[in-house]
């Protein structure tokens, strides 16, 4: 009988999904040495020589920032079907990827988690969005009324007040330090005089 043409699936077929290299025979010496590493029940015994205990530290940390429009602490890959210059896709792809390393930080202890937090950073990657957006609402609320005090200044203050917020680009200015005034020099003519 003439042998016919079998497809095979390596993924099912025993041949090729078994595990090659060290046997370990239970019970050995390189089973009780293996064992001392395992943390859970393995095929090196029942009883894990380090057995896992909740570590609290290190512990990674988020902040959000804007990217693209949107509150975020992970910047989505592009895809690198929207480009026609592979060279700009990789360009967009180190950006999120700097994007994404430059909001998420490990703390090793509970002294830097809470100079982090102090600093704007969270536990988790929506506490961060909710923090930045909570905080973006703070400054537009104190800048509108700032806007709405400054109607009554006068022209010269508008000017400067104009000069700030364009030096700032755009962005929102809760509020404007006051020039420095120059006050009378000590030597001055017009000081009233004393009796």
């Amino acid at each position: 009988m003439p042998e016919t043409y079998k497809p095979v699936n390596m993924e099912t077929d025993p041949r090729y999904n078994t595990e090659g290299g060290v046997v370990v025979v239970p019970g050995s010496n390189y089973a009780k040495e293996m064992e001392k590493f395992e943390q859970f029940p393995s095929k090196f015994g029942n009883n894990p020589g380090n057995r896992y205990t909740y570590r609290p530290f290190p512990k990674m940390l988020y902040r959000a920032e804007h990217w693209n429009g949107k509150a975020t602490c992970m910047a989505a890959e592009p895809n690198p079907m929207e480009y026609t210059d592979p060279r700009e896709c990789e360009r967009h792809q180190a950006l999120a990827q700097r994007f994404t390393e430059k909001c998420q930080r490990v703390v090793n202890d509970e002294r830097e988690m809470q100079a982090a937090m102090e600093n704007g950073w969270r536990e988790g990657p929506q506490e961060a969005v909710e923090y930045l957006l909570a905080r973006d609402k703070d400054v537009s609320t104190a800048t509108a009324h700032r806007h709405y005090e400054d109607r009554n200044m006068s022209e010269k203050a508008k000017a400067e007040i104009k000069a700030a917020e364009d030096e700032a680009g755009g962005a929102h200015i809760p509020e404007i330090k006051e020039k420095r005034r120059r006050g009378r020099p000590k030597g001055s003519k017009n000081r009233p005089k004393t009796r």
